[in-house]
């Protein structure tokens, strides 16, 4: 459980203006600069270091072993960043909107980790990132758009029966690095200065050289053929919100069905 000193500096520096809560905070053992700024969000820290210009905005819920914001550092709206670990940020580096950064309680993770961002590298908004081990960010790293997933740990199931084993990997991601919408990246990687990695694409190995990474070519089909001609389609009654609308007939003992639709 919380102490009553550190629940006093959460409540102080969530609910007063950061001037007037910045001198009790920092008799408490934080480390809150002139310039800092943090806005109505929960900040449960062992060791907390603003520099001048970073900022915590709105509707965060942060509980760390600790937070350090170099100068213009920042987080964004509602986050959810908890576990037994280091968040780390350079300066001008920052954390979107949406986020979650997540490590499991002690007993379940093994060991230190941190969260690190190099200078003006950002997460934007709406990712998700496991720190079962460690995540570090060189310098003017961005992971854009939405819904990308970062993993330090999976599993290895056996043939038969429950047992499984898990591996625990950090992930690397090298200066000028750009992640794409959507894409997972798994235990263990390392992605080297100057990698591009398209939107939604899965990276389960290192990418030690520079360049473009898709998952897939893109093919070109052909269009689908007149639904009335397909023998596979039944139309929908009218009265849906769409004009018109098809169900997928199930074909028994049938391979070949066309999918293109």
């Amino acid at each position: 459980m919380p102490s009553l000193k550190r629940l006093l500096r959460s409540t102080l520096l969530g609910l007063l203006p950061t001037s007037l809560a910045r001198p009790v905070v920092n008799q408490l053992g934080w480390r809150v600069a002139r310039g800092a700024r943090v806005g109505l969000s929960w900040i449960d820290v062992e060791e907390l270091s603003l520099a001048p210009g970073s900022f915590v905005r709105h509707m965060n819920y942060i509980r760390l072993r600790r937070l350090s914001l170099d100068e213009g550092a920042n987080i964004h709206n509602v986050n959810s960043i908890k576990g037994p670990l280091d968040v780390v940020l350079g300066p001008m580096a920052s954390i979107g909107n949406r986020n979650k950064v997540i490590r499991a309680p002690t007993g379940i993770s093994v060991g230190e980790a941190s969260l690190s961002l190099g200078v003006w590298s950002k997460i934007t908004s709406g990712h998700y990132v496991d720190c079962t081990a460690s995540v570090t960010m060189g310098d003017y790293v961005t992971i854009g758009g939405i819904g990308t997933q970062i993993w330090t740990h999976g599993y290895v199931h056996a043939m038969t029966g429950l047992d499984r084993y898990r591996i625990d990997g950090p992930v690397k991601l090298e200066a000028n690095v750009y992640v794409g919408s959507g894409s997972i990246i798994s235990m263990g990687v390392t992605l080297v200065r100057g990698v591009i990695v398209g939107a939604g694409t899965s990276v389960a190995k290192g990418l030690l050289e520079p360049g473009l990474y898709v998952s897939s070519p893109i093919r070109v089909l052909p269009r689908p053929v007149d639904p009335e001609l397909r023998d596979d389609l039944e139309r929908v009654p009218e009265g849906l919100s769409e004009d018109i609308t098809y169900r997928k007939l199930a074909r028994e003992g049938r391979d070949d069905v066309d999918t293109s639709a």
